[in-house]
């Protein structure tokens, strides 16, 4: 491709108005069309960004000149929007999770491969420099033969009443982890047992806990909640562990190393996913959409195959089956 890359984006809430802002002050992307529902929403990125605004994203997809797309809608509208994306030729930034079940995802998948168009799905642990690091940690040649995996992601309960029904703590906040697991252990998920705990009234899931078999033989750990109190410093807990035979890798994410004190209590600071810093969008996502644009428009490979992404959809469908059946569920590939 050349000059800069038209792009649009599907869905403007919290990750979709950050996705517009980033491509916004992309030297090598050009942001013409933004789509949403909410009118309020819609407005209010039109006036930040300058793009045309669309309520129906097709009108978006129709544009001649789009050439690529970010859709960063709940995850169980990414189906219908990736198909017609993939339809009508756009390359595309699909925010994680790639679907909200594995049959979902493979038909996303299916349709991609026969409309020839190039797909990236939005795991930003890939691109966390935290992350990164563990995983070359983790290279055989150092770490040896896995032992164990532990991730732990919580979260607040305002997350899971944002959420509703759109989502679910596995597809929501798991996906970042069994991604990272099998990326970082550089083996798949064959088997599950987990279990969860629903005590407050969220419409969602409370707690989730799990135990997880490798191909490679190692075992692993999950720890998830997004029962929190709302005063949690930076709403979120995270960790990430990785042992073998010859050394192991550790890292905790809670306070980011950064906090601000008044006389009503402490609080925290992004330092590292999205950060406003010099009234632009840094960290991990800018990062990731980067990546995006450059080897799109450079038609080089991305830093994930989406067929990579895809490996992690069936290990949540079978935490998902085996929390509710309280019995160890087979991964199906």
């Amino acid at each position: 491709m050349t000059g800069r890359l038209k792009v649009g984006v599907i869905g403007l809430g919290f990750f979709g108005s950050r996705h517009a802002r980033v491509y916004k002050d992309h030297p090598a992307a050009e942001l013409i069309g933004v789509a949403d529902l909410d009118q309020a929403r819609l407005a209010e990125t039109v006036g930040a960004t300058g793009a045309e605004g669309f309520a129906d994203y097709r009108r978006l997809l129709a544009l001649p000149a789009l050439q690529a797309v970010s859709i960063c809608l709940p995850d169980r509208l990414h189906e219908e929007a990736a198909v017609a994306a993939a339809q009508a030729g756009k390359a595309i930034l699909l925010e994680k999770p790639l679907a909200h079940s594995a049959e979902a995802a493979r038909r996303i998948v299916a349709a991609v491969e026969r409309s020839g168009v190039r797909l990236m799905v939005g795991h930003i642990l890939r691109f966390d420099a935290r992350y990164v690091q563990v995983f070359h940690a983790a290279a055989p040649e150092q770490l040896g033969r896995p032992i164990h995996l532990r991730a732990k992601r919580n979260a607040t309960r305002a997350v899971a009443r944002r959420l509703g029904a759109s989502s679910s703590i596995l597809f929501y906040m798991g996906v970042h982890d069994v991604d990272a697991m099998q990326w970082i252990g550089r083996s798949k998920v064959t088997k599950v047992y987990a279990q969860k705990r629903e005590a407050l009234d969220t419409g969602n899931e409370d707690a989730l806990y799990a135990v997880l078999n490798f191909e490679n033989g190692a075992i692993g750990s999950l720890d998830y909640s997004w029962a929190w109190p709302d005063g949690l410093m930076n709403g979120f807990r995270a960790a990430f562990e990785v042992v073998g035979t010859r050394s192991a890798a550790a890292l905790d994410v809670s306070d980011q190393g950064l906090s601000f004190v008044t006389d009503a209590g402490t609080t925290g600071g992004d330092t590292h996913l999205w950060p406003e810093i010099n009234g632009r969008i840094a960290g991990g996502l800018a990062d990731e959409i980067n990546h995006f644009v450059t080897a799109t428009s450079a038609g080089t490979p991305y830093l994930q195959h989406y067929r990579e992404a895809l490996d992690a959809i069936p290990v949540l469908d079978a935490l998902a089956e085996s929390a509710r059946s309280g019995q160890p569920v087979p991964v199906s590939r």
